[in-house]
């Protein structure tokens, strides 16, 4: 399965941004409720502000730096078939790429080793899963016979 080209990759950074939308966004929901007398709490609109801009930020840094690092991915693993390869080498990529730019913002100087693991998190979460369900998608819209979808790992995907 080919799950490479400008197109498809733009479709997997799409679905990074949204990854980390719903992560992040779920992250600070789950972070304003439980612990109401933060001052992050204290501060809702402010914080929700905060994650948004984050967002753009992190979509201009996905289009810029990302689309081109996934075509590369993309072209280097042309030959691999095996799809846990493909979402495992995006998820790497992901993670280093993510580090590599908190590192260059200075998000990472505050000397907390957690930030880091966060970063990396991020990034590899992001990658990751927008690649596998950019290559679920895929096998979705590609006409399989019933003997190759018996054959795929994963078995025959139906719409």
């Amino acid at each position: 399965m080919s799950v490479r080209g400008p197109k498809a990759i733009a479709a997997l950074c799409l679905r990074c941004l949204a990854v980390l939308s719903l992560v992040n966004g779920a992250a600070v929901t789950v972070f304003l409720l439980t612990d109401a007398d933060s001052p992050w709490a204290r501060q809702a609109p402010q914080t929700l502000y905060y994650l948004v801009v984050a967002l753009v930020v992190a979509a201009v840094l996905i289009g810029l730096v990302g689309f081109p690092a996934g075509v590369l991915i993309a072209r280097l693993l042309e030959k691999s078939r095996r799809e846990w390869v493909h979402v495992a080498a995006f998820a790497l990529g992901g993670a280093v790429l993510s580090v590599t730019l908190f590192a260059m913002f200075g998000i990472l100087q505050s000397g907390e080793g957690w930030y880091t693991l966060i970063a990396a998190a991020e990034g590899a979460l992001g990658a990751g899963v927008a690649r596998w369900r950019t290559g679920r998608v895929h096998a979705r819209q590609t006409p399989w016979t019933q003997e190759q979808g018996a054959a795929l790992p994963w078995g025959k995907i139906t719409p």
